[in-house]
């Protein structure tokens, strides 16, 4: 299995969760990458 070597702070984003930890980053934008990423997620008793 080959070694994940892209943008893992965008990934954790996008998991809404800090992967690598500590990351400066995901605590300066927290939400979603993309162009809709600052909409609002409505949130579900299924959202997991």
């Amino acid at each position: 299995m080959a070694r994940y070597t892209g943008p893992i702070t965008r990934k954790s984003r996008r998991l809404r969760t800090d992967l690598v930890g500590g990351d400066q980053a995901f605590e300066k934008r927290p939400y979603p990458p993309g162009q809709h990423g600052r909409a609002r997620i409505k949130e579900s008793e299924y959202l997991l």
